[in-house]
């Protein structure tokens, strides 16, 4: 019933060397993993910062909220009733 080697179960090594696995395998240590998670965190901040910030620029409250929000610290138009 099949079978016929195909070169399965002989060898008895250790097969998580033949695996393939995104994150790396067991045995993962990239070259300059520190500096690249810099750059990554570097590149997260880099966007993430101009979209709050415009983000509290177009922060707009028609109504008073009824428990503090913390981005009134920081939102230029809260409190103006111009609005």
């Amino acid at each position: 019933m099949g079978g016929g080697g195909g070169g399965h179960g002989e060898g008895g090594g250790d097969f998580r060397t033949k695996v393939w696995s995104m994150s790396g395998g067991p045995y993962c240590r990239p070259k300059h993993w520190r500096r690249n998670t810099a750059f990554a965190l570097f590149g997260i901040f880099l966007v993430c910062v101009p979209i709050a910030v415009k983000s509290a620029q177009l922060e707009q409250r028609p109504h008073e909220p009824v428990r503090p929000i913390p981005s009134q610290m920081w939102c230029k138009n809260f409190g103006n009733k111009e609005y």
